[in-house]
């Protein structure tokens, strides 16, 4: 039987190998969800490349969810230290620098290959290429960090804000969705969705709206004994998570006849369901099935070239695109695996070699 210090180091160490677990595993998610995105609007939702395209989009929904919730497991631990100083001087700083080196980087490259001018290339500086959005909300989760850790610091607490949250950020959300369904069906042109805004507008709230709840929600679920009960019912709503992504995204396209993303959003129940299931399989299956130390070394290093992946696979996206390397160039099974593959691969070795490098390690990677 293990004791209260060998059983506080074995939870430590398998928390770091499932964080890990997780950065690599939604890395390659957020790759698969850009590459299958790629020719989702262009083309025909009754066509079966657009259908394999849904079911690839729909799977991997919880990519960025589970890296902001990784995030907060980490950030919002009240066990470790964390001055808002270092929060600024090491932290955020690092977002800042990494999003300006990446976003000129692309910018540039836009700006050879297409031209204009230079007011537009600053612009494209000053928002980033499409994927660099997430270095944005993670600043903005950053800075209010100090603020949540006084939440975290408590269960009791913590479960109330993750109530308000998950009320305010996908339950009102879905009403109002069912207002407007609501407004067709009876031909009140939009009178109730209308008066539930104005009511909602004049409350006013923000604080515990958007991400800040997978922030929360990824500290408290990393910090909860989940029983074998609970495990099953987790999965069980993950499951209807990901169908319920694939059938409503499919069901609204067709009766749209277009690709209607609605159901995409990261701030749906769906995709709420999809990373809860996700973080919880790592954290209950893949931590205790992980015991080797090769194994450990080797998930260690891959999750150390994450972030720097999540940089620049955008730009080998675009590359493959250029070069007439689409998800629509043969079967769009196999070109999405195997354009996700390639740009991973080449993605990791860019990673690896900037993280040979002092400054770029610390700062750009």
């Amino acid at each position: 039987m293990l004791s209260a210090s060998q059983t506080l180091t074995s939870r430590q160490t398998n928390r770091v190998i499932y964080f890990d677990f997780l950065r690599i595993i939604a890395m390659i998610a957020v790759i698969t969800l850009h590459t299958s995105a790629s020719n989702w609007k262009a083309t025909d939702v009754h066509s079966f490349s657009w259908n394999v395209f849904n079911f690839f989009d729909s799977i991997v929904r919880w990519g960025v969810p589970v890296f902001t919730m990784i995030s907060g497991a980490l950030f919002l631990d009240n066990k470790k230290e964390l001055s808002i100083k270092t929060l600024y001087s090491k932290n955020i700083l690092r977002l800042v620098v990494a999003f300006l080196f990446w976003s000129f980087m692309y910018a540039l490259a836009t700006f050879i290959y297409k031209g204009g001018s230079i007011l537009s290339f600053l612009a494209q500086v000053i928002r980033g290429n499409y994927h660099m959005w997430f270095l944005f909300m993670l600043v903005g989760l950053y800075i209010i960090t100090p603020l949540l850790r006084k939440i975290t610091a408590n269960r009791k607490d913590t479960q109330y804000f993750l109530i308000i949250s998950f009320v305010f950020t996908f339950l009102i959300p879905v009403i109002f969705l069912c207002l407007k369904y609501a407004d067709t069906l009876f031909g009140t042109d939009g009178a109730m969705y209308d008066l539930a805004n104005s009511v909602y507008k004049n409350v006013n709230f923000h604080f515990a709206i958007g991400y800040s709840f997978y922030f929360v929600l990824g500290y408290y679920l990393s910090m909860s004994d989940i029983s074998k009960k609970m495990e099953r019912v987790i999965y069980i709503f993950g499951f209807l998570g990901f169908a319920s992504t694939i059938l409503l995204t499919r069901g609204l396209s067709y009766y749209m006849n277009s690709p209607q993303g609605t159901f995409y959003n990261n701030l749906t129940i769906n995709v709420m369901l999809e990373s809860i299931a996700v973080f919880t399989l790592a954290k209950c299956k893949i931590a205790k099935a992980v015991k080797s130390e090769r194994q450990i070394s080797f998930i260690r290093k891959l999750s150390k070239y994450s972030f720097g992946i999540y940089l620049v696979h955008a730009g080998f996206l675009t590359v493959f695109s250029k070069l007439g390397l689409t998800t629509l160039s043969f079967n769009p099974i196999f070109s999405v695996i195997a354009i996700v593959v390639i740009a991973f691969f080449l993605s990791l070795l860019v990673s690896a070699i900037l993280n040979k490098i002092p400054f770029a390690k610390k700062y750009l990677v």
